[in-house]
């Protein structure tokens, strides 16, 4: 019994170490019992006194005011992330306009909303949402048929690990995933200088402590400003990927992605026509690139170089882009914002980008339909035709 005993503290001290705990859930400020609780009791706090706050606080001293809960957490999964993520200062505000003042930028992944309460957030991946995620093809990166149910409705563990791995930037790559999820995280580094062996570069300095409980330290790690994407080329299963925030997006979105290897993307024969692409390609294609080697024929490198301000692309050339190649990332933000599918309406000549994009000083008014100048503006970031 005693062996047994210790086995069991063995195993919760294990549990309990930050280390364990990933990239953004560690450190000594981020504990188990921030989440979760034992009994769901509400008849003391920790120190004895009462009632127990139903109010989420930065120690972990709160409790949901429905509940039990699965996993003996104090509240269900959505409502516990938007607890810390939603209207606090104490960490990155993520749900719809940020309490926090705004990043450098915006934030990367824009904000994400609910199917309750979508207000102006139009765009992206709403929470509870149960619609089939178009182009579901989980196969394309070997992933298990019904690694994702629509119908149990869209989480934020559906895209993020909750508990890490550390290795995974931003916690990308859901334990549901299987096998599959390690082919689909991407690696990240941080520091002023850029590592091209791994997907993405936040470019802050390496002293980043997470949890700090201040946008003054949490905002630069999040600022759109700060982060780039590299040039990982690949092959994942059926698909190539020229970074594995793609090939993340392709574990529910599986028959939109690719270049000029997918069938569902590529169109034309090939002979004739090497880039007449029925889907926009997000893998293998560098911007500009013609011939039947490049399939990049009806975009310009040479004008996306020109732009003052430009979307993300996936290049670890920052000075000549000549081995730029469009993603996911490029035109939408994951979470989303105000635009139409989370769209990154960014003109060349903007001066103050943000979430939703930005306007050049010399665009004209809007179509009636508020969207006309913000999709020529996207398109125009590689393609010069009518402009």
């Amino acid at each position: 019994m005693k062996r047994v005993l210790l086995a069991i503290v063995a195993l919760v001290a294990i549990i309990a170490l930050p280390a364990l705990a990933g990239e953004w859930h560690s450190g000594a400020g981020n504990v188990c019992t921030d989440c979760h609780t034992m009994h769901f009791s509400q008849s003391h706090n920790w120190d004895g006194t009462s009632p127990v706050s139903t109010t989420p606080k930065p120690d972990g001293n709160w409790l949901g005011a429905s509940g039990p809960n699965n996993f003996l957490l104090k509240a269900p999964a959505n409502a516990l992330c938007k607890g810390c993520h939603d209207g606090q200062t104490f960490a990155p505000d993520v749900f719809q306009a940020n309490i926090n003042p705004s990043p450098a930028g915006g934030r990367s992944a824009g904000a994400i909303t609910d199917e309750a309460t979508p207000g102006t957030y139009v765009g992206g991946h709403p929470l509870d949402s149960t619609m089939p995620p178009p182009g579901f093809n989980p196969a394309a990166i070997g992933a298990p048929p019904t690694w994702y149910v629509a119908a149990n409705g869209l989480e934020c563990i559906s895209c993020h690990a909750q508990h890490g791995p550390a290795t995974a930037y931003r916690n990308l790559g859901p334990y549901s995933l299987g096998g599959a999820a390690t082919a689909a995280r991407p690696t990240y580094v941080i520091s002023t200088t850029n590592d091209t062996t791994k997907d993405v570069w936040i470019n802050i300095p390496t002293g980043y402590v997470p949890n700090s409980g201040s946008a003054a330290t949490f905002n630069p790690y999040y600022a759109n400003a700060n982060v780039s994407y590299n040039r990982t080329d690949a092959v994942v299963a059926t698909i190539t990927t020229s970074n594995k925030l793609d090939t993340f997006c392709a574990s529910c979105h599986g028959d939109f992605h690719g270049g000029t290897d997918a069938g569902t993307v590529k169109g034309g024969a090939t002979a004739l026509a090497p880039d007449g692409f029925a889907r926009h390609p997000t893998s293998g294609v560098t911007i500009g690139a013609a011939g039947l080697a490049g399939f990049g024929g009806h975009s310009s490198l040479t004008r996306f170089v020109a732009n003052a301000t430009k979307v993300k692309v996936y290049a670890s050339d920052r000075v000549a882009y000549a081995d730029a190649a469009p993603g996911c990332i490029s035109c939408h933000k994951p979470h989303g914002n105000q635009n139409p599918f989370g769209l990154v309406f960014l003109s060349r000549t903007a001066v103050s980008p943000n979430e939703e994009g930005g306007r050049g000083a010399t665009d004209p008014v809007e179509m009636p339909n508020g969207y006309g100048v913000g999709y020529r503006n996207l398109c125009g970031q590689c393609h010069g035709q009518g402009a």
